[in-house]
């Protein structure tokens, strides 16, 4: 749990980090200008605390990178990626990032827990925590507009997230779906500078071939 849902907070940090400038290095076969504060954020987000504490966590072996592809990703995204940048978190997740230190970045999060029913019994409250932490990553005076809402039919829980703003002239969009299936997490997500991210039903699309890997 820890992986998936701080990702709402996370994803948030990137959009207001990445108005602060830019830079020639970029990720090879990648589209848009690059912003290494935006790539600072993507770490922070991978490493921060976890929105809620798991004693249930084990280590996954499954790959993110293959649960939404470079071909897939870039589809959503509406851009062109190249191969993504792997983390493993503290908690034994991982993490895929597409488009690291561009302006429009994709990720992808898996997590595990032991059991089923201690998914399912932190789902609620991981939520709420990474809600909170999410506000509290938004500069005083900045509001960021957020709209959720609860997926039926995809796997055992699954919520979306979707929001355009505007900070200091610039747009940005954010949008994302969050996954839970037995014991196992998944997010993707992505942030784009400029433009509007995703649809939530081509989320829900591409989440439907993503669950058929989890096993």
């Amino acid at each position: 749990m820890r992986t998936v849902l701080i990702v709402l907070a996370g994803t948030a940090a990137l959009g207001l980090t990445a108005c602060g400038g830019s830079s020639p290095a970029g990720d090879a076969g990648t589209s848009g200008g690059s912003t290494p504060s935006a790539a600072t954020a993507t770490s922070a987000a991978a490493t921060s605390p976890p929105a809620a504490s798991s004693q249930s966590a084990v280590a996954t072996s499954l790959d993110p990178c293959q649960l939404v592809t470079s071909s897939e990703a870039s589809a959503l995204a509406g851009t062109t990626f190249g191969t993504g940048r792997e983390e493993t978190t503290k908690g034994g997740g991982k993490i895929c990032v597409y488009g690291y230190q561009t302006t429009n970045v994709f990720t992808v999060e898996v997590g595990q827990d032991q059991s089923s029913s201690d998914a399912q019994a932190q789902w609620s409250s991981a939520e709420a925590q990474a809600r909170k932490l999410l506000q509290r990553k938004v500069p005083a005076g900045i509001t960021v507009n957020v709209q959720t809402a609860d997926v039926s039919g995809l796997g055992d829980k699954a919520a979306t997230v979707y929001s355009r703003n505007s900070i200091a002239g610039r747009k940005f969009g954010i949008s994302g779906i969050y996954l839970l299936k037995g014991a196992t997490f998944v997010a993707f997500q992505d942030l784009l500078l400029g433009g509007a991210p995703p649809s939530t039903s081509a989320l829900q699309a591409q989440a439907r071939t993503t669950l058929s890997r989890v096993t």
